[in-house]
């Protein structure tokens, strides 16, 4: 039984922790229109090609659309190692 309740209380940290840090990357990386990312993009950027990438990184991190924006790390934001 203490087990279990060990367990449950690591899920529950867990899962505290993911929200909390859902809620914090939701904060700093407000919802963004495609215009608005490309007038934060560097001079010169592609803009098919970073609307493209921006598309892609939405889709493999399960992260919504409007929220990548051009400085997201994949490390620091989306926890990618």
């Amino acid at each position: 039984m203490a087990g279990f309740l060990v367990c449950l209380a690591l899920g529950v940290a867990f899962v505290l922790v993911v929200v909390r840090d859902i809620a914090a990357f939701r904060e700093h990386f407000p919802p963004i229109s495609d215009a608005e990312f490309l007038a934060r993009c560097k001079p010169g950027t592609n803009p098919e090609v970073a609307l493209k990438v921006r598309r892609i990184v939405a889709d493999h991190f399960a992260v919504e659309y409007e929220r990548i924006h051009p400085d997201t790390s994949f490390v620091d934001d989306l926890g990618a190692d």
